[in-house]
């Protein structure tokens, strides 16, 4: 009889155990400390096209980021000073360009143009590299006529911003 009631106790203490040991990592979890993030430095590094030395481009691809940032609240928060246990996003613009494919025949028209974005993401803790990623990101846009009209191929913003918050979305993903 004492037997069966010590592989009972046993066997109750392992459940018992198992369930501590469930719910603390449940609430270990839920209770997590988010991760502070600062968006560093950014640099345009394109070699071509119009956009070289564009500081309007890095100033907007800044506050696209800290958007991005702010809309993952579950995992980070965004944060102006640095302290040890801050991470630093530095982002540099690597390619920024469009494509245009067009086709025609008599009068019909159409013009696909793709803005294409790569951005190299360096994440850092303590001016250390913790990891470095290059996301790419796309933002098509197709335009149809009855008449051959000259876009010139010139760039959309609303295209482009679309890319490169794909782009940034992207490389927090990855980098986080």
């Amino acid at each position: 009889m004492q037997v069966f009631f010590f592989a009972y106790l046993y066997l109750a203490m392992r459940i018992i155990f198992s369930l501590v040991l469930v719910f603390t990592c449940l609430f270990g979890s839920v209770f997590a400390q988010p991760m502070n993030i600062m968006v560093g430095k950014i640099q345009n590094n394109i070699k071509i096209g119009p956009m070289v030395g564009n500081k309007n481009l890095t100033l907007g691809l800044k506050n696209i980021a800290e958007e991005a940032i702010q809309e993952k609240t579950d995992k980070m928060v965004l944060v102006s000073q640095v302290d040890s246990s801050t991470y630093k996003l530095n982002m540099e613009i690597i390619y920024f360009d469009i494509q245009q494919t067009a086709t025609g025949v008599s009068v019909f028209h159409k013009t696909d143009n793709e803005t294409i974005i790569r951005i190299k993401g360096i994440l850092l803790l303590n001016d250390k590299k913790v990891k470095e990623f290059v996301a790419t990101g796309k933002s098509s846009e197709v335009s149809t006529s009855t008449m051959i009209i000259d876009e010139g191929g010139g760039f959309n913003q609303a295209s482009a911003r679309s890319a490169l918050k794909k782009t940034i979305i992207n490389l927090i993903d990855k980098l986080l």
